[in-house]
C-alpha cells in the first residue's frame, strides 16, 4: 500500500482509532467504579442517629448524638460499674438530654465505669459530657477513650483528666475530648469505648449525659 491511500485513509483510521479509545476509556472507569463501590461496600457502617446541637449554650455547635445509656434515666443499660459507681438521684443543671431527667452516675474512688462499645466513624472525632466538680482540688476523673478497627482488631486509646476545683460542687460541661482515629480521613468505621475512674485525692465524681459528635455530618 502506497503512501497516499495510507494518508487518504488516515481521517477514517483516526476516527476509528478514537472511537476504540474512547470506549476502552468508558470501559475502563466502569471497572473503576465498580471496583470502587464494591471495595467501599466491604466497610463497614454505622446505623443512622439522631444528632442535636446540645452543647450550643456554650459556643459548641456541633451536632451530636447520645452514647447509649448515657443519660442514666433507666439505669446503666450496657455500662459497666465496678467498685461502686451506682446510678444516683440529681442530674446536671441544664437538663440538656430532657427536662424531666432527675438521674446521673456517682463514681467513687477505686470505681471504674465502662460504656458500651458504639460504631463511630472515622471523622466523629470527639466526645462530651458533663461531671460534677468533687470540692477536693487534688482528685481527678480519668477518661480513658478506646477505639477498636473491626477489620484488624488493632486498638488505639488515648486519655484524660478532668481536674477538681475546690469550692461548692457544681456541674459543668467538659471540654470536647477527642479519640483517636485509626484509619485517618473520612472512610470506613471504628468502635468506641470509654472508661472512667477517679484518681489522686479520694472524692465521689458524678457524670451524666454523655454524647458524641459525629464529624462527618458537618
Amino acid at each position: 500500500m502506497d503512501l497516499d491511500h495510507l494518508r487518504r485513509r488516515s481521517p477514517r483510521t483516526t476516527r476509528v482509532v478514537a472511537l476504540i479509545a474512547s470506549i476502552s476509556a468508558v470501559a475502563c472507569a466502569s471497572l473503576g467504579l465498580t471496583a470502587a463501590s464494591a471495595s467501599a461496600s466491604l466497610l463497614p457502617s454505622c446505623a443512622a442517629r439522631p444528632t442535636s446541637t446540645v452543647f450550643a449554650p456554650w459556643g459548641d455547635t456541633h451536632s451530636y448524638f447520645p452514647m447509649p445509656g448515657g443519660a442514666f434515666e433507666s439505669g446503666a443499660p450496657g455500662w459497666g460499674l465496678a467498685g461502686g459507681a451506682v446510678v444516683a438521684n440529681g442530674n446536671e443543671s441544664w437538663f440538656i438530654n430532657s427536662k424531666t431527667d432527675a438521674h446521673s452516675l456517682a463514681i467513687p474512688s477505686g470505681a471504674l465505669v465502662t460504656s458500651p462499645t458504639v460504631c463511630v466513624a472515622m471523622g466523629e472525632d470527639s466526645i462530651r459530657l458533663f461531671v460534677r466538680n468533687t470540692g477536693v482540688a487534688s482528685s481527678v476523673l480519668h477518661v480513658e477513650a478506646y477505639v477498636q478497627n473491626p477489620l484488624t482488631g488493632l486498638v488505639l486509646s488515648t486519655g484524660f483528666n478532668i481536674n477538681g476545683t475546690s469550692g461548692p460542687t457544681t456541674w459543668s460541661p467538659t471540654a470536647r475530648l477527642f479519640i483517636p482515629n485509626l484509619l485517618g480521613g473520612l472512610v470506613g468505621t471504628q468502635n468506641l469505648t470509654l472508661k472512667f475512674t477517679p484518681t489522686g485525692a479520694r472524692a465521689t465524681w458524678s457524670i451524666d449525659d454523655v454524647y458524641v459528635d459525629p464529624f462527618r455530618s458537618r
